[in-house]
């Protein structure tokens, strides 16, 4: 049975093998057409140039500036003919090796543009979870580090930093010898000698002279002003003023910025609040007034320095900056080296006071001995059978007998160098409201000098 003319696509089922397109009898690859049909023709002739088409939806597009190009028609190559090959036997795989085997043969291909892709490893199977891979080898840490990796499946993150390390590291820090740190945590004016840190204290020890001024004005403003006039120390004065321990603290710190002036507080009484309001505000020392008594003398001094010498309490946060100390350790170094060159000077300015002397200087602990004129005078005075000239002999030739500096109230720079030529080394030269007042009616008086013609 035959089908229609020559070049259909549909032929019968009774050819033999020398037609390609004809089969076994009695098979049929495609049904037979109904009678009459015409066959179509073929999709490509020889003389048709093939059509662009597009690699995403595969329909066939034209080109935007015309017809598509046409190229030369090119015959189809000749097949040679089919050579036997002999079949050598294959050797035997494992269930392994099959698996791999079937790794590496592409998949099926469904179009001409499809691109068959191969998988690294075997085939998921239903409720399996993929295997979580180690990181890179790029993004591996390096030995004695670790890093962060996003967490797996399965898989344990090692922390940016462990415990164990972190007390690892800070175990190992105090052991490092304080010679070797590279942080400054010696303050920079420590330097290992024995000369004391306050000036003010090393001058008195070898009896230099040193002048101050008397500060009864309650205001940070004046203490800056007389600071910087060149005297050696500033006495804020809180017990005739009524200054309070706030403006106290900024007067100190107003004295102390000069660099040149010690500042010295004299405390309203022997309360131990006024001891650490003015210690720990940054006072280089101490005038108490009306020290009568030995035990008042052992007293004041335990008030003045830290355990075990003394009861001082612990808080001079803002003290080590008024003796330029900086970094780390400027409080540990004003509890070890400074509190111990803080100026106490006990203020001697009664009767009572002037008796018990030799046994005021015989607790010791004091660094000067400073006199009180006015109330010292007012005190022989009230008691009838004193001289004020012998009251005052008696305290300088005690002091010079202990070997301590003596020091005193001066009104005037007059009267300091009167002093001075008597032995006294711890001086006030002037005062703040001295010096306004004076200097005040000293500049009305030569300014009214010159309006005489108009008289």
């Amino acid at each position: 049975m035959h089908g229609g003319a020559g070049g259909s696509n549909y032929e019968g089922t009774g050819g033999g093998p020398d037609h390609p397109g004809h089969y076994p009898h009695g098979t049929s690859a495609i049904p037979m057409p109904p009678p009459g049909h015409q066959p179509r023709q073929p999709i490509m002739q020889p003389n048709m140039a093939p059509r662009l088409r597009s690699p995403v939806s595969g329909y066939p597009h034209r080109h935007p500036m015309g017809p598509p190009m046409q190229h030369p028609p090119q015959s189809q190559p000749q097949l040679a003919p089919t050579q036997p090959q002999l079949v050598q036997p294959q050797p035997q795989l494992t269930p392994t090796q099959q698996q791999h085997q079937q790794q590496q043969q592409p998949g099926p291909s469904h179009g001409p543009h499809h691109s068959s892709r191969q998988t690294s490893g075997p085939p998921l199977q239903p409720h399996q979870q993929q295997p979580v891979l180690p990181p890179p080898q790029s993004q591996q840490a390096p030995p004695g580090h670790t890093r962060y990796y996003p967490p797996g499946p399965s898989s344990q993150v090692p922390l940016q930093h462990s415990v164990a390390q972190r007390q690892s590291a800070s175990h190992s820090s105090h052991h490092i010898p304080h010679s070797q740190q590279t942080s400054p945590s010696v303050s920079p004016h420590i330097s290992g000698s024995k000369r004391p840190l306050n000036r003010l204290k090393s001058k008195l020890q070898r009896r230099i002279p040193v002048f101050g001024v008397w500060l009864t004005i309650p205001s940070p403003v004046t203490a800056r002003v007389m600071a910087v006039q060149g005297f050696d120390w500033a006495c804020i004065d809180m017990e005739h003023t009524p200054t309070n321990p706030a403006l106290m603290a900024e007067m100190v710190a107003a004295v102390a910025g000069s660099g040149t002036c010690a500042p010295i507080v004299r405390v309203p009484s022997h309360a131990p609040e006024w001891f650490k309001w003015a210690l720990d505000a940054g006072a280089h020392g101490i005038i108490v007034p009306t020290v009568n008594t030995a035990e008042e003398m052992r007293d004041i001094e335990r008030m003045c320095r830290y355990p075990p010498t003394g009861k001082r309490s612990m808080g001079a946060f803002f003290a080590p900056n008024a003796f330029g100390l900086r970094g780390p350790r400027a409080v540990n170094d004003y509890v070890e080296h400074v509190s111990n060159d803080i100026l106490v000077i006990p203020q001697i300015e009664s009767v009572e006071g002037a008796a018990n002397l030799p046994s005021i200087l015989k607790a010791g602990g004091m660094d000067a001995i400073f006199v009180g004129p006015y109330d010292l005078n007012a005190s022989v005075r009230a008691s009838h059978d004193m001289q004020i000239q012998d009251v005052m002999v008696h305290i300088e030739q005690s002091a010079k007998d202990s070997d301590v500096p003596l020091g005193i109230y001066a009104s005037s720079g007059a009267a300091a160098g009167s002093r001075l030529r008597e032995g006294y080394t711890l001086l006030v030269a002037a005062s703040d409201i001295e010096c306004l007042s004076s200097s005040a009616a000293d500049n009305l008086d030569r300014a009214r000098s010159e309006t005489r013609h108009y008289r």
